[in-house]
């Protein structure tokens, strides 16, 4: 079975959580389903103070909602900046990139919920174990955002340069045995 592989996750069941152990962030993942609306994948982002998200990214096919229900968000979206405060939400759009900080003193909690899920919650946890926010290994890294592409890419290097880029790096890591999916 590959790492991140959805049937690999059939047995823990949820909620499931993955931690970055450099920054403290978390990702709970609470439940997949399909409800009115389609497929769905609902989960609670921890970010503790001072820290964010990582890169601002974007899910091609997935449009995040996302909601404080702890702390105060810094979101950014295609560039704007917006402060959410408990209770209040956002959506995100397929394609548009996007990221959230926490700049307060308080630990952050925002729960989103993703539609359709595609493999994103596989990719978050293989990117969690090729070391997500501390010292990560970069041809694990291109390996995972190579083979999850159509769940999650990075949004600061346009995709024609990115996918050969990160293709490359990937076959690299497979060579010299740093590809966490093989």
């Amino acid at each position: 079975m590959v790492p991140g592989d959805p049937s690999e996750y059939d047995s823990v069941g949820y909620p499931s959580t993955v931690e970055d152990l450099s920054t403290g962030a978390r990702i709970t993942f609470l439940e997949r389903g399909v409800d009115e609306q389609g497929a769905y994948l609902m989960m609670d982002g921890v970010l503790p103070p001072g820290v964010d998200s990582g890169p601002a990214r974007l899910h091609p096919r997935s449009e995040a909602r996302s909601e404080v229900m702890a702390g105060r968000a810094d979101v950014t979206v295609r560039g704007d900046s917006h402060v959410l405060l408990p209770g209040e939400s956002l959506t995100i759009a397929p394609g548009e990139a996007h990221s959230i900080r926490n700049r307060d003193d308080d630990t952050l909690v925002v729960r989103t919920t993703l539609r359709p899920p595609g493999e994103f919650e596989s990719a978050i946890r293989a990117l969690y174990e090729a070391g997500a926010g501390g010292q990560p290994d970069l041809f694990a890294l291109a390996a995972v955002l190579s083979h999850y592409r159509e769940d999650v890419r990075l949004a600061g290097i346009p995709w024609w340069l990115q996918l050969p880029l990160l293709s490359a790096l990937a076959r690299i890591g497979t060579l010299l045995g740093r590809n966490p999916l093989r």
